[in-house]
C-alpha cells in the first residue's frame, strides 16, 4: 500500500493511521454516492432521455430494422411507451455492442445500465491515477494528493456533468474508461492491447478515432495499427451483420452533424446551438446569430458563426499539432511511454472533445481522464501554478448550471451558458504549457 512520505505535507501522519483514515473516508464517500444514486433511481429522476434511443436503437438493429429511419425509431418510441426520444446518431456497431440490453426489457435494461455505469465510473476514479502512475518516481508524494482531491472528484461531477450522464443514460463512462486503459497499458508497453482497446472504443462512440490519429502521430505505429485493424474489423463485421444500406443511412445521418446544421432538423431540432451544447458552434451561434435561445450580441448570421467555428476549431487543432511535431523533433525517440507521452496524449482528449459540433455538458465525464492524470499521476506539487488552473478547470466542469434563468441568455451571461467549453480550453491550455515547459527545459521525467 503506497503511503505518504514522512516529510511530505500532504501526509496525514503515520503511514498506518493515515491509511486507515483515507481508506474510511472513501468508503463514507463512495456510499454516500451509492445511496444518493439509489435515491435518484428510486424517485424517478433517471429518465434516460439518451439511453431510450440507445436502447430502441439496439432493438431495431437486432430486428433487421433501420433505426436511422425517423418513422421507424418514432414508431418505437410509440410501442414502447416513451413520451420523447432523440436520433440514433451513433454506428450500427454500438447498437450490436449493446444487443445484451435489447434481450431485456426497457426498465431491466435501464437499471443494468445505470448502476453498471456507476460501477465503472468509481472503479476509473479509485484505480486510474495508481494504474497512470506505476512507472513514475516520487509515487509515495502523490498519494496524499490523490486522497484529498478524488474524493470530491466524482461528487463534483455529480453537480452537473456526471449527474447528467447518469440521468440521462450516456457513453460517457465508457469512454472513460477506455482512455484509462488504454494509457495504462500503452504505459506498460502493451501497445497492441492498447490499440484493440481504442478501436473498440471508437466503433463505440466515433469520437475516440481521433485518439487513434494521435497514436499514428505520435508514432506508435504498433498501437496505431492495432486499433485501425480493431476497428475495421467490427465496422466489417457491423456491415455483415446489418447490411451495407443501414450503413449509409448511418452515414447520412452523421453528416447532418457538422458546423450549422443538426439531425432532425425536419423537426426544428437544432442540437447545433442547444443550450446544453458546448461546443464553439454553439457559442458562437448563441452570440452572432438570431436563435430562439438567446438575445445575441450582433447579429451577423449563420454563415458568420460557422466560419467563426472553424477558425477556433484550426486554432486549436493547429495549436495541438504544434505539440505533436515540438515532440516528434525530440533528438531522441523512447519506445518507453513516460509521463510527456501522457501529457500529449490527454491534450487529445480535450481535442477531441472541442472539434465537434456537438459537446454536450456531460461530455465533460471524459475530461475526468486528464485531470485524474493531473492531480494523481504527475504530482501537481512540483508544478503548483499548473494545480491552480487544472483545480479551476475541474471548477467549471463541476460548478452547479441551471441554464434556463434569463441570466445565461443576454449580455455577458451568453458567455457562461458555454461554462464547460471555457473549462475544457483552461485544461488544454495547462496541458499545453506544461508540455511547452518540459520542452524548453529538456525534461523527460520516467
Amino acid at each position: 500500500m503506497i503511503s505518504a512520505a514522512p516529510n511530505d505535507p500532504w501526509s496525514t501522519g503515520s503511514p498506518r493511521r493515515g491509511g486507515v483514515l483515507s481508506a474510511a473516508l472513501m468508503a463514507a464517500v463512495i456510499a454516500a454516492s451509492v445511496g444518493h444514486a439509489a435515491w435518484l433511481f428510486a424517485s424517478g429522476r433517471v429518465h434516460n432521455n439518451d439511453f431510450k434511443h440507445l436502447w430502441a436503437g439496439a432493438v431495431i438493429l437486432a430486428q433487421g430494422g433501420n433505426p436511422y429511419d425517423p418513422d421507424v425509431l418514432l414508431l418505437a418510441a410509440r410501442q414502447y411507451g416513451f413520451e420523447s426520444i432523440n436520433p440514433y446518431v451513433y454506428l450500427p456497431a454500438t447498437g450490436l455492442m449493446l444487443r445484451p440490453l435489447a434481450w431485456l426489457s426497457f426498465p431491466a435494461a435501464a437499471a443494468v445500465w445505470f448502476w453498471g455505469n456507476l460501477a465503472l465510473a468509481w472503479a476509473c476514479v479509485l484505480w486510474g491515477p495508481r494504474a497512470l502512475a506505476v512507472p513514475f518516481r516520487d509515487r509515495a508524494r502523490w498519494a496524499g494528493a490523490l486522497f484529498l482531491t478524488l474524493p470530491t472528484a466524482l461528487q463534483g461531477f455529480g453537480v452537473s456533468p456526471f449527474l447528467r450522464q447518469m440521468t440521462a443514460g450516456q457513453l460517457n463512462v465508457g469512454v472513460l474508461a477506455a482512455i484509462l486503459g488504454s494509457v495504462t497499458l500503452l504505459i506498460r508497453g502493451r501497445e497492441v492491447a492498447a490499440g484493440v482497446i481504442l478501436g473498440l472504443a471508437a466503433a463505440f462512440k466515433i469520437a475516440p478515432a481521433f485518439l487513434i490519429v494521435v497514436l499514428a502521430g505520435m508514432r506508435r505505429w504498433r498501437a496505431a495499427a492495432a486499433a485501425v485493424g480493431t476497428l475495421g474489423l467490427g465496422l466489417a463485421l457491423s456491415v455483415g451483420l446489418v447490411g451495407w444500406e443501414t450503413h449509409r443511412a448511418a452515414i447520412e445521418v452523421l453528416r447532418q452533424m457538422g458546423y450549422g446544421s443538426s439531425t432532425w432538423a425536419e423537426f426544428q431540432m437544432d442540437f447545433y446551438r442547444d443550450p446544453f451544447n458546448q461546443s464553439f458552434n454553439a457559442l458562437f451561434h448563441h452570440l452572432v446569430t438570431e436563435n430562439p435561445h438567446t438575445r445575441p450580441w450582433f447579429d451577423w448570421g449563420p454563415r458568420t458563426a460557422d466560419a467563426l467555428t472553424w477558425l477556433a476549431s484550426l486554432g486549436t487543432l493547429g495549436l495541438f499539432l504544434a505539440s505533436v511535431l515540438r515532440y516528434r523533433r525530440r533528438p531522441y525517440f523512447s519506445p518507453r511511454w513516460g509521463e510527456a507521452e501522457t501529457e500529449l496524449f490527454m491534450a487529445g482528449v480535450i481535442v477531441m472533445l472541442l472539434l465537434p459540433s456537438l459537446m454536450w455538458d456531460h461530455y465533460m465525464v471524459q475530461a475526468l481522464a486528464p485531470l485524474l492524470w493531473l492531480f494523481g499521476a504527475m504530482n501537481v506539487r512540483r508544478r503548483p501554478d499548473l494545480a491552480i488552473f487544472a483545480a479551476a478547470a475541474w471548477g467549471l466542469f463541476a460548478v452547479p448550471w441551471v441554464h434556463t434563468g434569463t441570466v445565461w441568455r443576454q449580455g455577458a451571461g451568453v458567455l457562461l451558458l458555454s461554462i464547460r467549453l471555457w473549462g475544457a480550453l483552461l485544461l488544454l491550455a495547462v496541458l499545453t504549457a506544461q508540455s511547452g515547459r518540459r520542452w524548453r527545459e529538456g525534461i523527460t521525467r520516467r
